[in-house]
């Protein structure tokens, strides 16, 4: 990713676009701090990438709700889960929401999305992921996705023999209270095993129900379930 500098640009798109409105007395200076700390990025074009990162592809409105209460609404937005940013769109160029630690949530379409820290191995790290069920106990979705590249004939890509593509990987999370997410396998006993302390119930509500735990659906209903008997 390319760095530039587009303080000003970001001053312009927010005070002066329409449907975009600063719904907390706090914004200004919120707005004034932000500017004086961050930088914002050029986002990398994927031209010649076969594929897209995004969850959706097209901007779509929504609303990002910061940590000191403060809100924008009526941007136009998109999570790219190659470089785990939060993207918008001005004047021809792709931005970036700068210091996704401040942030409380990012709701656009039909997506809501938190960030925060989760286990991978014996490491804590900090991703974007989209809240399937929340509560005490939460069911949380990440994708990410990387570029690899395979081998083609020359004449299928202009006399390339290779063509590079996004391979996305789709993961799930229980996340709990003031603890980092972390990985379910998304079988019976993946579940049980996140989730030990009411197992006879969580078994004796998958077979009432017939739950197929595969399903993205039947996953969220357990996990539902499970908040109602904590």
């Amino acid at each position: 990713m390319k760095p530039k500098t587009c303080k000003l640009l970001l001053l312009l798109f927010l005070f002066s676009t329409p449907g975009i409105s600063l719904c907390q007395s706090g914004m200004n200076a919120r707005m004034q701090s932000l500017l004086q700390t961050t930088t914002l990025y050029v986002a990398d074009a994927y031209e010649d990438v076969y594929g897209n990162p995004y969850v959706d592809e097209e901007f779509k409105e929504g609303e990002i709700l910061f940590k000191d209460s403060s809100i924008y609404n009526g941007i136009g937005m998109r999570l790219n889960h190659n470089n785990d940013q939060i993207e918008f769109q001005q004047d021809g160029q792709i931005l970036a929401i700068p210091n996704p630690e401040d942030l409380i949530s990012v709701s656009f379409g039909n997506h809501h999305f938190i960030y925060g820290k989760y286990t991978k191995g014996k490491k804590i790290l900090s991703s974007f992921f989209e809240v399937l069920v929340s509560g005490r106990t939460g069911l949380l979705y990440r994708r990410e996705s990387v570029v690899k590249r395979e081998q083609l004939p020359p004449t299928e890509m202009s006399g390339k023999n290779y063509r590079d593509y996004f391979r996305t990987v789709e993961d799930y999370y229980i996340k709990r209270e003031g603890e980092p997410a972390f990985l379910i396998y998304k079988t019976k006993k993946g579940i049980l095993k996140a989730l030990p302390d009411k197992k006879s119930e969580l078994e004796n509500y998958i077979d009432q129900n017939n739950l197929k735990i595969k399903k993205e659906e039947d996953l969220k209903a357990l996990v539902e379930y499970y908040n109602t008997i904590q």
